[in-house]
């Protein structure tokens, strides 16, 4: 019987490091990785695409990775890990789901504490990984993340905790499953709208995130919007802004630079038409700033960037809509 191809590509991160001088650096690249995993009914297959912090990747590195991912499946992967620093997972995830249309499982996985320390995760992570990946039904939800054997899909996942273990969630629903004893159990299906982008090519464009906080006024908004190709504002609750950040915002929206309205709220959607008033939901939406629904603002942001970077218009990536719209298909 053929043994499934699982490939392992490794981009760096705490499970990955070894100490130097009493702190830890990653260096240990994926055929390292690969040794810490025994007893799965798969052949590895490792590719080394970066080797560093996780703070330290970009768009364009998610774009070389989405490519190292096409090349394995169309290379006859059955499925894809890929160990990444935890500080970012959630975008290059989301990355992922913009960019690849995969017909096998992708599946991000990391640690939170080094193979140096008591108690270290990473081993496991990866064993539960690379058991997902070999679940071919999962391919259906498009990349996840596992991380103590949740499984979390790229849109709605987030690392919620900056130091504990159990460090990832998706607030609005949940995982999607669990890994129990090298086996899948899915719990909810796939989401309905697929994230992939319409066109994809590389980042070749600047989208910034500008958070809004009490008494917030125009000048951050004013000093970057000459220097962006476009601009998120994570906005107070379910989408406001103080007046005086709400009018520089509308000017530059006006301007006919993209503006994407997301909330600083770790959880629950952007409203559309229940508070009237300067900086109100119907104000800045009125004014032609859009709206996501549920995207976080750092996931909101890569939408925009990796679209405008393919020729997308903004109101394709984030269609306006009225009150009326169905929120349930309103999910970007």
């Amino acid at each position: 019987m053929t043994r499934a191809v699982v490939s392992l590509l490794a981009m760096g991160g705490t499970i990955a490091t070894t100490r130097s001088e009493g702190r830890a650096t990653p260096r240990r690249g994926a055929a390292d990785l690969a040794g810490l995993l025994a007893g799965l009914p798969a052949a590895i297959r490792t590719v080394d695409v970066r080797t560093v912090s996780s703070r330290a990747v970009t768009p364009a590195d998610m774009w070389t990775l989405a490519e190292a991912v096409r090349r394995e499946i169309d290379g006859g992967a059955d499925g894809i890990v890929i160990t990444h620093g935890t500080d970012t997972l959630e975008e290059t995830a989301y990355a992922l789901a913009l960019l690849v249309d995969t017909a096998v499982p992708v599946v991000l996985t990391g640690a939170m504490r080094g193979p140096h320390l008591p108690g270290a995760d990473g081993p496991a992570n990866l064993t539960a990984a690379v058991a997902a990946a070999l679940h071919a039904p999962l391919a259906r939800y498009g990349p996840v993340v596992v991380f103590q054997d949740e499984i979390h899909v790229a849109r709605l996942v987030s690392k919620h905790h900056s130091a504990r273990v159990a460090a990832f969630s998706s607030p609005s629903a949940g995982p999607v499953g669990f890994v129990i004893e090298n086996e899948v159990e899915l719990l909810l299906g796939p989401p309905q709208d697929p994230d992939r982008l319409a066109a994809v090519a590389p980042p070749d464009r600047t989208v910034e995130v500008v958070m809004a906080v009490t008494g917030s006024g125009p000048r951050m908004i004013e000093a970057i919007a000459g220097d962006v190709d476009g601009l998120v504002v994570a906005g107070i609750g379910g989408g406001h802004l103080p007046p005086a950040m709400a009018e520089a915002v509308v000017r530059v929206a006006r301007a006919g630079r993209p503006v994407v309205l997301a909330s600083r709220c770790a959880d629950g959607p952007i409203l559309r038409g229940t508070y009237g008033g300067p900086g109100s939901e119907t104000h800045l939406l009125g004014e032609g700033v859009l709206a996501t629904r549920v995207l976080s603002p750092v996931k909101a942001r890569l939408r925009l960037l990796f679209g405008l970077s393919a020729g997308l218009p903004a109101t394709d990536l984030f269609p306006p809509r009225t009150p009326s719209t169905d929120p349930v298909r309103s999910r970007h």
